[in-house]
């Protein structure tokens, strides 16, 4: 079997796999690693995968205008076979027509799907000669349908952002969530300096202390990575802890830690003296925070699977709460993440939501600031939450984000970021402090 043919099929194994168990897709990738010895077949092959599960709404409706029978009546692997080759036609221009055409039928052959062979070939000739018969609703008309079918997005979720920010804004985050995301490294200030990692490293410098990385594959090779000289991580994500501001000597309780990096920042800015107790109800999670604090040469992190509920009566000078949320403003890091969600789990997560920050904030001491924060951009899991949360407790007082990021124009009441806007992921934080009685 050629290379390229190989990374097809492990591809398309990985696809059929994720219909029928709707498992993430990174916890499917290690599939594909093992199926292929060489790196640049284990690249082909992830690109086609996550280029299918991000598209796969507008594939779906690509296939549709050539295809007799409706496409969700289709076998699974026929189906998927004809995502790959739609996918490779209209999104890679490396990939000739002809080959793409000629590759997806070979799959039938090989994959079960001989007697699909015909229609697959017989789609892709069409939309090769056709391209023109592709229509989309009118935008002026059916503006939801339009934006979800042509960026891929449930409508769901694509009328909410569109009533919420304007047409415009919601298109220009739907494109920055299908756009492959950049993979961005936070410098250890305890270990390096920016001229010595980005003398190694071939890295492009980005909000204070974060490099993007221009050759992603050989960032966790390097010697700088081994060392624990930079921490993976979003400039986004770590506003939560710029917001929190840990200092030296403070004992400072992390809840919902794994996998750790923002744990690990937190040491970091403590210069790793005092304690930081990274709590999270996984152990198996845990285990990559205690791999990124040995990796980095942090002592201050205290590792302890455990929930909210279960720390007894210690107080803590600083509280981090990165709650866990619908994820909505990392949508583009896991593009297949947009087919999991629904408009109805909002409601359980707030709940749960609403009762972490209840109880990490009966661990702090008075005096002592309390950050909250997410990786969501509904206002559901934000805002709301930390205004009913204020309402309800006399000694909870918000401090308002501008006034401890004055140069960060993403900080203003809370900090908020949104793909499309700011750079990288979408993020919020609240920072609260409990009043001295």
């Amino acid at each position: 079997m050629a290379s390229d043919d190989a990374a097809r099929s492990a591809a398309l194994r990985l696809l059929n796999t994720w219909e029928e168990q709707q498992h993430p897709f990174e916890e499917l990738v290690a599939a594909i690693d093992t199926a292929l010895s060489d790196g640049r077949d284990q690249r082909f092959a992830r690109q086609l995968a996550l280029g299918v599960l991000c598209w796969r709404k507008r594939l779906d409706w690509i296939i549709g205008h050539f295809c007799r029978r409706p496409v969700d009546k289709l076998d699974s692997t026929v189906r998927n076979i004809l995502r790959l080759g739609v996918y490779q036609t209209t999104f890679m221009d490396r990939v000739p027509e002809r080959a793409a055409i000629h590759t997806s039928v070979e799959l039938a052959k090989r994959h079960g799907a001989l007697h699909a062979s015909g229609l697959i070939n017989a789609v892709l000739r069409n939309l090769q000669r056709q391209p023109g018969r592709i229509t989309y609703p009118d935008i002026k008309v059916d503006p939801v349908r339009h934006l979800a079918l042509y960026h891929s997005h449930p409508e769901w979720l694509v009328q909410r952002w569109r009533k919420r920010w304007g047409q415009e804004s919601a298109s220009l985050l739907l494109e920055a969530n299908n756009r492959p995301s950049d993979l961005w490294l936070r410098l250890n200030p305890l270990r390096t300096d920016a001229p010595s990692l980005c003398a190694e490293l071939d890295l492009d410098p980005g909000p204070a202390g974060y490099y993007r990385a221009l050759t992603p594959s050989q960032i966790f090779r390097s010697h700088a990575y081994s060392e624990g000289h930079f921490q993976i991580q979003d400039p986004s994500a770590g506003l939560a802890v710029a917001l929190l501001d840990p200092q030296p000597e403070e004992n400072i309780l992390d809840l919902c830690s794994a996998p750790g990096g923002k744990t690990t920042q937190i040491a970091e800015c403590m210069r790793d003296t005092g304690m930081v107790l990274a709590a999270d109800l996984s152990p198996q999670r845990l285990l990559r925070v205690r791999e990124n604090a040995q990796r980095l040469h942090l002592n201050s992190i205290r590792p302890v699977a455990l929930d909210a509920r279960s720390l007894g009566p210690t107080l803590f000078d600083r509280v981090l709460v990165d709650a866990p949320c619908s994820g909505t403003g990392i949508i583009g890091r896991h593009p297949d993440a947009r087919w999991h969600k629904e408009a109805d789990q909002l409601a359980p997560l707030t709940a749960r939501q609403t009762e972490i920050l209840a109880r990490a904030f009966t661990y702090l001491r008075p005096g002592g600031v309390l950050v909250y924060s997410t990786c969501s951009i509904e206002p559901e899991e934000n805002e709301d939450i930390v205004e009913t949360f204020l309402e309800l407790n006399p000694t909870a007082q918000l401090e308002e984000a501008s006034d401890h990021l004055p140069d960060d124009d993403r900080a203003q009441r809370y900090v908020q970021t949104r793909p499309g806007q700011h750079i990288g992921d979408g993020s919020f934080s609240a920072r609260i402090r409990k009043k001295i009685p």
